[in-house]
């Protein structure tokens, strides 16, 4: 799918640096919508057509009703129909209709902020708003509106986005508004903000106040005064944790006051927490779950060596060998920050585990994994880790008779959400009516990719192809 800067570049002349301004500034402004309690639009000259623009990006505000339901973007507009963004665009200033218009009976206010990079309008953003399904007003609407004016000039004077801006989704605007002056000093504060400190534990009134003289740690406030650019911070107390984004407001080059978005994460960090302690707890399990397997095939060598029979000590070695392939996994289980494994990584421990235990000093067999499966869940892993294994040693022990040497080749890959796995040799290949004899390692093969609802499949090649077909939970990688 391609991305919003791919899309403007497809329908206009802009630099693939001024359509990235583009796209960090559609990152950042449900501020402004919210703020402004409008629909906000991004219109793109189209190919350089100075009467054409195209509706590239759309976002509707979460404090009042949409105008939009319907998806405007791909809409082609031209300068009779939208006479307001043309002005804008060329003339490099905020315009705003005078009189609401009626759309279908109902009042639409439109302003048209045009969005300049380096000194060079590349677009425009058009706020549609309603008085008929806007809040009433009063304070709190009067200082969000007084706070998007000022976030437009600095649209339009090409100070926002912010150079910085981090990736991710940003505070609301109803979970908690700050409004600073010039020197820092909060002058207003929403219900939920007051409520977000109260619960902090800030007791008295913070109206007229600094932040930073609050006792509640230290802010980002003087630092995004300072540096105009913005700011994250976050204060814990307790089990107490507030974010705070700080977004100063500039004229030109003068700081005239600043927006905090205050969101209480209390909540949040604590299910992170228990997420943290689940997850310390499974990797936990696994590793003990591995010690104890090694543990069983440290016992199962030490009686392969008692036994006097070849075939028992060779049954007892191959149990060692599967044994060690599931401790194999749980060992990269317990590496990981999630019950899922990548399994590639498996895949070239266990080549190496295969290799040392089977391959003699006087023989070279070369093994080289390619491809990747992604991440597969443990309930997958193990069973197909332990299938891998037996395809291994059946190539080693079978596809090179008399010290021969030779390669085998593990091949991963995705098909839809299928896991596709492929052990290729280069060997003498499949003798007649082996495969109706088939090995004990073969019957497991078949008896575990059965389970997994799986197909499996041998045949031969210049040597052996062995194909491995299971379905997977897990999405495929990208």
């Amino acid at each position: 799918m391609a991305t919003l800067a791919d899309r403007i570049r497809a329908v206009s002349d802009l630099t693939s640096e001024q359509a990235e301004h583009l796209r960090t500034l559609c990152s950042s402004w449900q501020v402004l919508a919210d703020l402004s309690f409008s629909d906000l639009l991004l219109y793109v000259r189209k190919n350089g057509d100075g009467e054409r623009f195209e509706i590239c990006a759309q976002l509707r505000p979460f404090t009042s009703q949409t105008l939009y339901p319907q998806d405007m973007v791909g809409t082609v507009v031209t300068q009779p129909e939208q006479p307001i963004v043309e002005r804008a665009f060329r003339e490099g200033r905020i315009w705003a209709q005078d009189d609401p218009v009626l759309v279908d009976g109902v009042p639409i206010r439109m302003d048209a902020v045009p969005v300049r990079h380096d000194g060079e309008i590349i677009g425009v953003v058009t706020k549609e708003g309603s008085p008929a399904t806007s809040r009433r007003p009063g304070r709190l609407e009067q200082v969000y509106l007084q706070a998007a004016e000022y976030v437009s000039e600095m649209i339009c004077r090409g100070r926002f986005p912010y150079p910085d801006t981090p990736v991710g989704d940003w505070p609301k605007v109803g979970d908690g508004l700050c409004v600073l002056d010039a020197s820092g000093r909060i002058y207003w504060a929403s219900p939920n903000a007051v409520s977000a400190f109260r619960r902090f534990g800030v007791k008295q009134n913070i109206l007229g106040r600094y932040l930073d003289d609050l006792r509640i740690g230290r802010t980002p406030v003087r630092e995004a005064l300072d540096t105009r650019d913005l700011t994250d911070g976050e204060l814990s107390s307790g089990e107490s944790h507030i974010l705070l984004r700080c977004l100063p407001l500039v004229d030109d080059a003068t700081v005239v006051g600043a927006l905090i978005l205050v969101r209480d994460v209390s909540e949040l960090r604590q299910k992170e927490r228990e997420i943290s302690v689940k997850d310390a707890t499974i990797r936990e399990i696994h590793h003990r779950v591995k010690n104890n397997l090694q543990t069983i095939a440290s016992l199962l060598r030490l009686q392969a060596r008692r036994l006097h029979s070849e075939e028992g000590r060779g049954a007892l070695n191959e149990s060692v060998l599967r044994i060690g392939t599931i401790a194999l996994v749980h060992e990269t289980l317990s590496e990981q920050p999630s019950d899922v494994a990548e399994f590639a990584d498996v895949a070239r421990r266990i080549g190496v585990m295969v290799s040392e235990g089977l391959v003699s000093p006087e023989r070279t067999i070369s093994l080289k994994v390619t491809g990747k499966t992604g991440r597969l869940e443990a309930d997958l892993a193990t069973p197909l880790a332990v299938t891998l294994t037996e395809l291994l040693q059946n190539s080693i022990e079978h596809a090179f008779p008399d010290q021969a040497s030779g390669s085998v080749a593990i091949e991963l890959g995705r098909e839809g959400r299928d896991v596709v796995v492929t052990v290729r040799d280069d060997g003498v290949g499949i003798p007649e009516g082996s495969l109706e004899a088939a090995s004990l390692g073969l019957q497991i093969v078949r008896t575990l990719i059965g389970e997994l609802g799986g197909s499996f499949t041998i045949t031969a090649d210049g040597g052996t192809v062995a194909v491995v077909r299971v379905p997977s939970k897990e999405r495929p990688p990208g």
